[in-house]
């Protein structure tokens, strides 16, 4: 009804088609082609749905309306009943959003770069699932930092920070904040704690000789199998992704929905 053509993700054209909608004559397009073709892009599902788009952004965001039939979710903060409303304030320029920083990773394998990514929430390193404990050396802009023991590393942007690394034991960070959270995942020993370090640091992982499996995982959506004498190296991303905010729930009432926090008695006031 407002002149603007529809374009649908190959599997969402399908599911609708198995509905009895005929999506035959709507372009159809991957989720690497909507993240750069299309403006606004919507999202109905979790945030995992919103995030498979978001890691493909080049260049200008789209604006990322993220529609919420999952469970949790952080990101996705627009109800079904609010998806017509607020994708008619995005088309009037009116709607809020908020613009949120992306990793950068890199797998440098005999002195080259073989592997580069962006992630949205987090870039982990970690075990396999039957391997034993991992030895990973962790360096910030070029200095040692530590050899760590754990099941793996995370690396999470604050939007990152209520994901995986909040389930390891990270805080959770303000996502105004520029910064990124490295939390140990299972740790042998209590003195690996998560650390808060700028957003422009440069974080090397290196793999030292490990005869299990090892894998680098970003975003829980792409995973590569990492060998002894890898090195993971993760940055800031010069790409960021805009994602709508709701105008009725500020950003600690999404918290305490999620997390089932308790309001303070705070009487009259």
């Amino acid at each position: 009804r407002n002149n603007h053509e529809v374009v649908l993700e190959h599997n969402s054209a399908e599911a609708l088609d198995a509905q009895g909608w005929n999506a035959a004559t709507a372009t159809k397009m991957s989720a690497a082609e909507l993240a750069v073709a299309c403006d606004p892009v919507v999202s109905l599902g979790g945030d995992g749905t919103l995030i498979g788009v978001a890691h493909f952004v080049q260049g200008r965001s789209p604006v990322i309306l993220g529609v919420n039939f999952g469970t949790l979710g952080f990101l996705t903060e627009i109800s079904p009943t609010e998806l017509i409303p607020t994708l008619e304030s995005v088309l009037a320029g009116t709607a809020l959003c908020g613009e949120r920083a992306m990793l950068q990773a890199e797998i440098v394998r005999d002195g080259k770069v073989i592997s580069s990514t962006q992630g949205v929430n987090d870039v982990v390193v970690q075990k396999g699932a039957r391997s034993r404990l991992l030895d990973l050396d962790l360096f910030v802009d070029r200095e040692a930092v530590m050899r760590l023991r754990a099941d793996g590393l995370i690396i999470a942007t604050p939007t990152g920070s209520t994901a995986y690394s909040l389930a390891a034991g990270g805080s959770i960070m303000h996502p105004s904040l520029s910064v990124v959270m490295v939390t140990p995942i299972c740790p042998h020993s209590l003195g690996s704690r998560p650390l808060i370090l700028r957003l422009g640091s440069e974080i090397r992982i290196d793999v030292p000789p490990y005869d299990g499996k090892c894998y680098l995982t970003v975003d829980g959506q792409m995973s590569v199998p990492l060998r002894s004498g890898d090195a993971v190296r993760v940055t800031e991303s010069p790409n960021r992704v805009r994602f709508v905010r709701s105008s009725k729930r500020s950003y600690f009432e999404i918290l305490r929905a999620k997390l089932n926090w308790g309001l303070p008695n705070c009487g009259d006031a």
